[in-house]
């Protein structure tokens, strides 16, 4: 019995923290996907950053040239699944509760997966590869806005925030985070695949979104799934 209690009033982890103002959650996170919708629609209509690629891609030889190529390919969506799928299990294996991990891996999926939505809605081209110094190879067609790339970046930082977020390491994850999403932005920039607004749009995607889908996996299918289950 005392065993049985215990386990009742185990503090919640971060990801299963109920949200306090879920409306508003829902609230920024149309506010910010429309937002972002136009953008991507704004920029596709004047490519004004196209000068910045041509320039960032310059810097696309030596070590710098392979790393950001190497980026690139490591977290296409296939290796980006898989990462997902590796870095849940290590949740498990950490935190010993299957629904944290699968909480975790939905939060990534379902805030990184609908900008494929957006790509398709915006259809904005890539950069003109013949402007580049160094074109990637093999040439993308699919749309270029928002950066998929960076927006699984950023959903990953946020999902592991939403995990430590009542623990002292709640720091690491933004940090961490920071300096990936920078990375990768200047990567997939430099490698002439993507925009600076590509980046940037993405980046307010997952920061606007990231609440709201954990809100929507958590606190209402995962506990009607847990009162289903408990009947």
């Amino acid at each position: 019995m005392t065993e049985l209690r215990r386990s009742r009033t185990r503090p919640l982890t971060g990801i299963e923290r109920a949200a306090r103002r879920p409306l508003v959650a829902l609230i920024v996170a149309v506010v910010g996907a429309v937002a972002v919708v136009a953008l991507g629609f704004a920029m596709k209509a004047t490519q004004a950053d196209q000068g910045l690629v041509a320039a960032l891609n310059t810097t696309h030889t030596g070590a710098w040239g392979a790393f950001s190529s190497f980026v690139y390919k490591a977290i296409e969506p296939l290796p980006a699944v898989a990462i997902t799928l590796v870095i849940a299990g290590i949740v498990w294996a950490v935190s010993r509760s299957l629904r944290i991990a699968i909480l975790f891996g939905l939060t990534v999926a379902f805030t990184w997966l609908p900008v494929a939505a957006v790509k398709i809605l915006v259809d904005r081209p890539r950069p003109d590869a013949s402007l580049l110094a160094h074109p990637f190879s093999p040439l993308q067609t699919d749309g270029s806005f928002p950066s998929g790339h960076t927006a699984y970046i950023v959903a990953l930082a946020i999902a592991f925030w939403f995990l430590l977020r009542d623990t002292r390491y709640a720091w690491l994850p933004i940090v961490l985070g920071i300096i990936a999403t920078v990375v990768i932005g200047l990567a997939v920039v430099s490698d002439g695949l993507h925009f600076p607004t590509d980046v940037l749009g993405s980046i307010a995607w997952a920061l606007t979104t990231a609440a709201a889908v954990r809100w929507l996996i958590v606190d209402v299918i995962a506990s009607r799934v847990h009162r289903r289950a408990v009947r």
